[in-house]
């Protein structure tokens, strides 16, 4: 059995419902309330000591890391599979998912919460404001959710944010001048890991990083919107309240991008 601890808008939670449901796997699970702080439980936080979603169970064995979940149930239901069979484009797949993990994800997490998290947590007293940043664990971390909670937009670490993003469409572009998938002829883990991150850079105000700019991410992104998976992993598990924390400004976004990459 499978079951999956995860939240609705989490980048990571659905990069693995994607691996899923282009598996066609069934599940169950629960869905944490991130802005609650449900993944500072102390029953969560044995299962996943950096109380952050996802963490997956496999007939009781406990997987955490998305990158590492979604390699996990390739290998563990190989078919049908999401990696190139090709060792070097094997390679390109791991090096695009290691970009995400490496620099993409915290700016993901940065403009996030500049923008659509800060919109909920602003409004919370100091006092509330302090207690859920003191359940943090990872100090870098925490102190950069403070920031851009406190200044948004204008906090220090949001201009290199937005340039660790436009450097990761770059990549996109170029990985698909030749082929139409980011590992090759066909939709891999690479496709999945990087399609959270275009949704979610799409849904604050800033997919002018690639329209009328990249035309070959521009395409792919239309294509990933037209698989069922996309339906079924990001869209669907959104609520109400998410759509609410994500009714941005995104024209301050976007003039924020055009200031920080000179266009």
């Amino acid at each position: 059995m499978l079951y999956l601890y995860q939240g609705s808008t989490s980048v990571c939670s659905v990069k693995v419902r994607l691996a899923l449901a282009e598996k066609g796997l069934a599940f169950d699970g629960e869905i944490l309330d991130l802005q609650r702080g449900d993944q500072h439980r102390p029953d969560y936080a044995k299962l996943n000591p950096n109380e952050v979603v996802p963490t997956l169970i496999h007939d009781g064995k406990v997987v955490i890391e998305s990158t590492l979940i979604i390699e996990y149930l390739d290998e563990a239901f190989p078919k049908p599979s999401l990696m190139p069979a090709d060792p070097y484009a094997r390679a390109g797949a791991r090096l695009f998912m290691k970009k995400i993990d490496d620099t993409l994800h915290s700016a993901c997490s940065t403009i996030t919460f500049a923008t659509a998290n800060r919109r909920v947590l602003i409004k919370r007293s100091p006092e509330e404001l302090a207690a859920h940043l003191a359940k943090i664990p990872n100090v870098d971390y925490r102190e950069r959710q403070r920031l851009s909670i406190e200044q948004g937009l204008a906090a220090p670490h949001v201009a290199n944010a937005v340039r660790q993003y436009d450097n990761y469409v770059v990549d996109m572009e170029a990985a698909l001048a030749d082929k139409p998938w980011l590992a090759g002829d066909a939709y891999s883990l690479a496709d999945a890991a990087a399609t959270p991150y275009i949704f979610r850079a799409e849904a604050i105000g800033m997919d002018g990083l690639w329209i009328g700019r990249r035309p070959k991410v521009a395409d792919w992104y239309a294509r990933i919107r037209a698989r069922p998976s996309f339906a079924a992993a990001v869209t669907d598990p959104i609520s109400a309240a998410d759509r609410d924390r994500f009714n941005v400004p995104r024209d301050e976004t976007w003039a924020k991008v055009k200031e920080v990459l000179g266009l």
